[in-house]
């Protein structure tokens, strides 16, 4: 077994103190922030932006399935070269797509244009998201403090991003939506930017680049697949995966439905946040809870809560208060457990920390991908509203699978 993996074997994750400086952990924080919420902004303006182009909720589904379609294919390969090459490097490449995709956006409204702009765009924003998680195995050894913390900052953004989008494309319209799109582009350029550089000397990451060193390494992906056979690692990429499907349901068809009550845009903006604003207690009782709880069950339960809290909705009779109330419990479920993979697998993947985010961001993406695309051919079978206890459904299948391999396997 892998060393690192022991650390979270007997029911608790280890709280190693180290000292991080203020300005790196702020340079992380930011650049886990804006890459990962840039998807609460794509959540409320590519569906408007979608049912304002007219698309079938077939297309709705492809187009904001498409967003991950690059980052399926190339995450584990993005991962690879951040070890090789260093994160701050690899980020900055990718951050100048992100800073200017946006705009291009209301330039080019037609369907095939959108699917597209949001591969790129998607390829952009997955990658800083992956490197602030690489950042925390490399420079603060997996601390669950310090993932906490990323936790924390990121619901800031989850908390903000939403409502400022709705009020924007309610005032302004799709170029209103849009321009906070690219506001948050441009914010993983500048947090990217203020990223620590490598070290010099012997564990420097490899600087003289070469083309064949940019091009995808099928050894690169067998390494990463082969990181499966670590069973915290495996636990850590199925749990992420339920996690990433209840997520895609929340990002395709939720906010389809919330029009379809009624709801304008600063309202539905304001229901994403109010998950957010929860989430920031599940982000700090984290590190808590992970000491007293034993992690691995701790996750599943927190990610059961947050696909229920979704699966629900239609439910809820539109009842505004109730809505809210759902989306504040899986916003602090979603909060809790996002952490607490990032420390379960930086502590399991040695000096592969780049590999081993690009595996787990491979099986989200493929998720992510595919949840929005399969919602949508199930909306056009069985109904809108059917459709959430469908997929739901299936997804609790999946669950009950991961509790028999966490009760079976010794080493989980």
């Amino acid at each position: 077994m892998n060393s690192s993996t022991e650390e979270t074997v007997g029911g608790k994750l280890d709280d190693e103190k180290i000292q991080i400086p203020l300005s790196t952990q702020l340079a992380v924080y930011a650049t886990g922030t804006f890459g990962n919420t840039i998807n609460n902004v794509i959540t409320v303006v590519l569906p408007l932006w979608a049912l304002h182009l007219g698309a079938s909720p077939m297309m709705i589904g492809l187009v904001l399935g498409a967003r991950h379609i690059l980052t399926t294919v190339f995450s584990i390969h993005g991962g690879a070269l951040m070890d090789r090459m260093g994160t701050r490097r690899v980020l900055l490449w990718f951050a100048v797509l992100g800073a200017l995709t946006p705009w291009m956006f209301p330039l080019m409204p037609w369907l095939g244009a959108v699917i597209f702009l949001q591969m790129i765009d998607g390829l952009s924003s997955s990658f800083a998201w992956m490197g602030a998680q690489a950042q925390v195995g490399q420079l603060m050894k997996g601390n669950p403090t310090y993932a906490g913390r990323l936790s924390f900052t990121v619901r800031i953004g989850h908390l903000v991003a939403p409502i400022v989008a709705g009020m924007s494309w309610d005032m302004f319209g799709p170029w209103g939506g849009f321009s906070v799109l690219g506001f948050w582009g441009l914010g993983i350029l500048v947090s990217a930017l203020t990223l620590p550089k490598p070290p010099e000397g012997a564990h420097a990451p490899q600087v003289r680049l070469r083309v064949s060193d940019v091009m995808p390494r099928l050894s690169d992906y067998i390494d990463a697949i082969r990181m499966l056979a670590i069973p915290t690692i495996l636990l850590v990429v199925m749990a992420s995966t339920l996690r990433m499907a209840g997520q895609g349901m929340h990002t395709s068809f939720y906010v389809v439905y919330l029009e379809g009550i009624g709801l304008t845009g600063t309202l539905i903006g304001t229901l994403l946040s109010i998950g957010s604003l929860v989430g920031f207690a599940g982000a700090l009782s984290v590190a808590p809870l992970a000491k007293r709880l034993p992690p691995n069950w701790l996750l599943l339960g927190v990610v059961i809560g947050g696909v229920l809290a979704i699966t629900v909705t239609p439910l809820l009779g539109g009842i505004f208060w109730l809505l809210a109330a759902a989306s504040g419990f899986r916003g602090g479920a979603m909060a809790l457990a996002q952490p607490l993979m990032i420390s379960v697998l930086s502590r399991s993947a040695g000096k592969a920390q780049g590999k081993a985010v690009g595996i787990r961001a491979t099986a989200n993406r493929l998720v992510s991908f595919v949840i929005p695309v399969v919602m949508g051919a199930v909306v056009e079978l069985v109904g809108l509203e059917a459709s959430f206890m469908v997929i739901g459904g299936a997804l609790m299948v999946v669950a009950i699978y991961i509790a028999y391999f966490i009760r079976s396997t010794p080493e989980a």
